[in-house]
C-alpha cells in the first residue's frame, strides 16, 4: 500500500529560491518577497473584516471580492475576528471605496487623476485654430454684401473715414462690395508724388509674395533682384548692384540709394538691410541670412592698420550690428601721431565704426583718454636700467602690462541722437607680424560699436534715419515723447518739449515733408527716452550668450548736449 505524501501545513514556511534564480537576481536578498505580494499584503492590510475565522495566507495573488467594513455593534463575530478587531481598535477603519470609486457596469476602479490627464491630452490636440477651422469648413460661405449689410452704412462711412491711403487701398482691393465703400480712387492716389510715403506703405506689403523682386524706395516700385539668394556685400569701391534702377547712375543726391557707413571703405547699402529682414520675416527665398553680412578684414597697408570684425543679428524684427575694431598703438603719442592713428587723411573720418554724431560729445576724447593710460617704456641705461628691468619683471610680475583705465573713458557711452553705444579698451593682444618673440603681445586700442539699423519699413524709419544724420534737432520725434521732464535716465531731462501740435505725425505726407527727408529734417531721435535703461550692447551680446553682457555702467555720449559738428575743435 502505497502512502500519500504528507500535505504541508498552511502555516510553513515559503520554499527558498534556486541558485540560478539567485544568479540572475544578484541584487535582490532572498528574504524580500515579490512586488505583487507585496502589493496584495498592503492592500489585504486595508480590509480588516474577512469571511473566515483566519485570515488566509497571501502566498498566491490576493483576488477578492468587496467586503463589507466592521460594524462595532455587531454581536454575531466569531472569535476570531474579535480578536482582528481588537488589535486594530487604535487605526481606523479604512476601505477602498475611499480611494476609488467602482463603475457599476465594468466593476472597475475609477481613477479621477488618469481621466483628467487623459482631457487635458485630448484638449492639446484641438487648439482654438483648428476648432474654428472646423466650424468655417461647416459653415458655407456669405457673400461680403451679406457681411455688409450687418453695420449701418453710418458706421462703415465711419471706419473708412478713419482708414489711411495705404488701408483704404488694401481694402478696395479685397472684393468689389468693400471697393465700393471706398471713396475716390484709392489706387490712382498712390501715384501722385504727394502720396510717395503712402505709395512705399503700400508696396512694402506686398514684400511676402514677390520673394524674386526687392522694394526700391527711389522710384517707388519692386526690381527684379539680379542674384537672388546670392547677395554679397562687397567693400564701397566695389561695384555690386541688388537690381537694376533707372536711377542707379543719376548725379542727383536725392536720386541715390540710402547707405551706412560701417568703417573705411566699407558701408551698407539699404538693399541689403532689407534682404537680411526679409529672410527673417517671409524666408530664406525672399533674402539672406544676416550672419552672412559678417566680415572680418584689414585696412590697406597705404591707409591703416586697424582690423575690423562685424556681427549682425536680427533681434524683435530690428537688424542689429556690432562692428570691433582694433589698432596697436605705442604710448606718449603727441596730438599729431593720435590723429594718424585715430583719423583717416582721405576724409578726416575715424577708421572705427561711428554714427553720424561722432564730432559732438566725448567720443573722440574718450580715445586720446584711453591712450594716455598706456604703460612707458623703461628708459635710462646702465645700472638703473637693470633695476628698473627687475622690478618691472619680478616686484611687479604680468600685472604690470595690464591697463587700468579711468571713470572717463571706462565706462560704456551711448549717442542721445541715435541708438549707438561706444566701449573704448586697450587690451594686450598678438602681433603675428612681430619677428621677435618677446615682444608679441602688445597693447591695442579696441573700439566696439553696438547699432540698432532699424526694422527696414523705409529709409526714413525713425533709427535708420537717426544714425545717417537725417533728423531734426530741433524737437524730438513723435513716437519717442515718452518720459517726463524730470526723467533721470535722460541726459536731456531739463530741454522743455514742443507742444503736442509739432509732434503730431504726418498722415498724407507732402513734397515738403520729402524733401525734409533729403535735407536731413527728419523729426528727431531720443535714444534715451525709447530704450531707457536697456543697453543696445546687452541686448546684442544676450542674444548669442546671456553671460556675455559688458561690465560697464551707461552713460551719455554728449553730456553737455553739444552740437557743434566741424566748428567745435574738442573732436580735432
Amino acid at each position: 500500500m502505497i502512502e500519500s505524501p504528507k500535505q504541508m501545513p498552511v502555516d510553513a514556511p515559503p520554499r527558498k529560491r534556486s541558485s540560478v534564480t539567485r544568479f540572475m537576481m544578484p541584487f535582490r536578498s532572498s528574504k524580500q518577497n515579490s512586488p505583487r505580494t507585496s502589493i496584495d499584503s498592503t492592500r489585504s492590510s486595508l480590509d480588516l473584516d474577512y469571511t473566515e475565522d483566519k485570515p488566509r495566507r497571501l502566498s498566491k495573488p490576493f483576488v477578492a471580492t468587496r467586503v463589507q467594513s466592521v460594524k462595532t455593534n455587531d454581536s454575531t463575530s466569531s472569535n476570531g475576528s474579535n480578536k482582528l478587531r481588537k488589535n486594530s481598535s487604535a487605526s481606523p477603519t479604512v476601505s477602498l471605496s475611499d480611494v476609488w470609486e467602482r463603475d457599476r457596469v465594468t466593476g472597475e476602479y475609477k481613477d479621477h487623476t488618469n481621466m483628467l490627464h487623459s482631457i487635458a491630452h485630448e484638449f492639446d490636440l484641438q487648439t482654438p485654430g483648428s476648432k474654428l477651422a472646423i466650424v468655417e469648413t461647416n459653415t458655407p460661405a456669405k457673400p461680403a454684401s451679406e457681411l455688409v449689410s450687418i453695420l449701418p452704412a453710418h458706421v462703415w462711412t465711419h471706419i473708412v473715414s478713419n482708414l489711411s491711403l495705404p488701408d483704404l487701398a488694401s481694402l478696395s482691393l479685397s472684393c468689389k462690395t468693400f471697393r465700393d465703400l471706398v471713396p475716390g480712387n484709392s489706387i490712382q492716389s498712390l501715384n501722385d508724388p504727394i502720396n510717395f510715403r503712402a505709395r512705399i506703405d503700400f508696396l512694402h506689403r506686398l514684400n511676402a509674395s514677390l520673394p524674386n523682386h526687392l522694394l526700391c524706395y527711389v522710384c517707388g516700385t519692386h526690381h527684379a533682384r539680379l542674384n537672388p539668394g546670392k547677395e554679397t556685400l562687397r567693400p564701397s569701391n566695389i561695384a555690386n548692384p541688388v537690381f537694376n534702377c533707372p536711377y542707379s547712375s543719376s548725379s542727383d543726391p536725392a536720386k541715390k540709394f540710402s547707405r551706412h557707413r560701417i568703417t573705411f571703405g566699407r558701408a551698407l547699402p539699404y538693399p541689403f538691410l532689407q534682404l537680411a529682414l526679409r529672410h527673417h520675416h517671409h524666408g530664406s527665398s525672399h533674402g539672406i541670412p544676416a550672419q552672412d553680412l559678417g566680415r572680418r578684414y584689414k585696412d590697406r597697408p597705404e591707409v591703416g592698420t586697424w582690423s575690423h570684425q562685424t556681427r549682425w543679428a536680427v533681434i524683435d524684427d530690428h537688424l542689429y550690428m556690432r562692428v570691433v575694431s582694433s589698432a596697436f598703438a605705442t604710448p606718449n603719442l603727441p596730438p599729431a601721431g593720435l590723429r594718424h592713428l585715430l583719423y583717416s587723411r582721405e576724409d578726416f573720418v575715424p577708421f572705427f565704426s561711428v554714427c553720424a554724431h561722432w564730432r559732438d560729445g566725448n567720443l573722440m576724447p574718450t580715445c586720446k583718454c584711453a591712450l594716455s593710460h598706456l604703460p612707458s617704456p623703461l628708459t635710462g641705461s646702465g645700472v638703473q636700467r637693470v633695476a628698473k628691468e627687475l622690478e618691472h619683471k619680478w616686484l611687479k610680475g604680468p600685472q604690470s602690462q595690464i591697463v587700468t583705465m579711468c571713470e572717463n573713458c571706462k565706462p560704456l557711452r551711448r549717442c542721445p541722437e541715435c541708438p549707438t553705444e561706444y566701449l573704448v579698451e586697450i587690451r594686450l593682444q598678438e602681433d603675428r607680424s612681430e619677428k621677435d618673440p618677446t615682444k608679441l603681445f602688445k597693447h591695442a586700442i579696441i573700439v566696439t560699436r553696438w547699432s540698432d539699423l532699424g526694422d527696414g519699413s523705409a529709409p526714413w524709419a525713425p533709427e535708420w534715419a537717426a544714425i545717417n544724420g537725417n533728423t531734426r534737432r530741433d524737437r524730438p520725434f513723435a513716437s519717442t515723447v515718452k518720459r517726463k521732464d524730470s526723467d533721470p535716465a535722460s541726459p536731456t531731462a531739463a530741454a522743455p518739449l514742443p507742444p503736442a501740435s509739432e509732434t503730431a505725425p504726418v498722415t498724407s505726407p507732402a513734397p515738403a515733408v520729402i524733401e525734409d527727408y533729403e535735407a536731413g529734417k527728419e523729426p528727431a531721435y531720443d535714444s534715451f527716452a525709447v530704450l531707457g535703461r536697456r543697453a543696445i550692447s546687452g541686448t546684442f551680446e544676450s542674444f548669442f550668450n546671456p553671460e556675455q553682457i559688458p561690465p560697464a555702467r551707461l552713460i551719455s555720449l554728449n553730456p553737455n548736449n553739444e552740437r557743434l559738428g566741424e566748428k567745435g575743435h574738442n573732436w580735432y
